[in-house]
């Protein structure tokens, strides 16, 4: 007798669960999973963030603060960590000229000396004055001697506008002559050194509160409000409102106050977790980090816009804010860059260093944003990110 090729398979009792042959059981379990993960990494794939940004150039010379007057066509302006200050050229940096300002000290000097720019004159607050440097040369053009600069912040500032340099020191704001360096007029007392230049106003925190205005010709008072608490930063200017944050040692939190820039009056103040470094504010929109939420807030009325989450650092120093070309730059303290879109939240890009290490020379960064492009300086060097305007 012949044997049935396909012999029928035994009948399953009632109730029973039919067999499965495992090989069978192995390559659907397979494919079903297969079939998932396709449509999956596709989606992974296209929506991965490199860990390198669109470096345009890099070098090794350090940068502690920056500053960039007129775009990308003039030079990029550093104050480095070793105590020189250095023209780039934006395009390739290349260094123009280096000038040593005063010795290096990291206890003087976190994040490299104070510095402006405008008007064919680099101003920098040393250890010893005020010093107006040559844009095209970096030759010295005059130094001011000022009092002991230990009792001031880190963040203290300087500003160029017009003919005349603004800076704080000796508990008040002085007005200095560019070409001269004469001081034309100063300030009462208590007066925090954070100037902020809009238009012919100079706007600036007291050193216990409170948020002052006075003429930029004259130094007369134009206004002073008492509802803003102590900051550490400078207060930002934008379509006729100012913006700064005030800090509560009691609480650990931090209020963002919007004032009316031409009278002072307050407009709206929104509590947030403490801020981590100073506001970015572009196109209506006003950002600031606080822990590792990046809040968007619209400029006129304080609501909410988007919320964006931005990975911690290392947890020493300030992290740093930039806006431009619709797009908000947020630098950690471990040296990465995180590069939203303004209008929505979305991440275009991250930087991250080639080494991440947990030691000081990861503290502070400084970022300075020019349309599409930014430029990040620290201890480890200088970069150039995004897209350059043609020269």
């Amino acid at each position: 007798m012949t044997p049935d090729p396909h012999p029928a398979e035994p009948a399953t009792p009632v109730g029973a669960r039919p067999a499965i042959h495992r090989r069978r059981l192995l390559l659907s379990t397979v494919g079903g999973l297969g079939a998932l993960a396709v449509p999956a990494g596709v989606r992974w794939w296209a929506d991965r963030v490199p860990v390198r940004g669109p470096r345009i150039w890099s070098t090794a010379a350090t940068g502690g603060r920056m500053v960039l007057p007129s775009g990308p066509r003039e030079s990029l302006y550093v104050s480095g960590y070793d105590g020189a200050v250095r023209a780039h050229d934006p395009h390739t940096g290349t260094v123009r000229w280096s000038r040593a300002v005063t010795t290096a000290d990291a206890a003087d000097s976190p994040g490299g000396w104070p510095l402006a720019a405008g008007n064919g004159t680099v101003c920098v607050n040393s250890a010893t004055g005020v010093r107006a440097l040559d844009a095209a040369s970096g030759q010295v053009r005059w130094e001011v001697p000022v009092p002991d600069w230990r009792d001031l912040p880190a963040e203290q500032g300087v500003v160029v506008v017009g003919d005349r340099v603004l800076t704080g020191y000796g508990n008040a704001l002085r007005c200095h002559d560019l070409a001269t360096g004469e001081v034309r007029w100063s300030t009462p007392a208590n007066v925090s050194p954070l100037p902020l230049v809009a238009g012919d106003t100079v706007y600036v925190p007291g050193r216990t509160g409170g948020l002052f205005a006075f003429d930029t010709q004259s130094g007369a008072q134009r206004w002073a409000q008492d509802a803003v608490g102590p900051v550490d930063f400078a207060p930002t200017a934008h379509r006729g409102f100012l913006h700064t944050v005030s800090n509560d040692p009691a609480t650990g939190g931090s209020t963002v106050h919007a004032l009316d820039a031409a009278s002072g009056r307050p407009l709206w103040r929104r509590a947030q977790r403490r801020a981590l470094g100073e506001l970015a504010v572009a196109d209506g929109t006003v950002c600031l980090l606080s822990g590792s939420d990046l809040t968007a807030l619209d400029a006129a009325s304080g609501d909410t816009r988007w919320t964006a989450t931005v990975p911690r650092g290392l947890g020493r120093g300030m992290s740093t804010a930039a806006a431009a070309g619709g797009v908000v730059y947020i630098g950690t303290n471990d040296y990465r860059v995180f590069a939203h879109d303004l209008a929505t939240g979305r991440l275009h890009w991250r930087d991250e260093p080639d080494r991440l290490a947990a030691d000081t020379e990861y503290t502070r960064i400084a970022l300075a944003a020019v349309g599409p492009a930014v430029f990040r300086a620290g201890r480890t060097g200088i970069q150039a990110l995004g897209t350059l305007p043609a020269a």
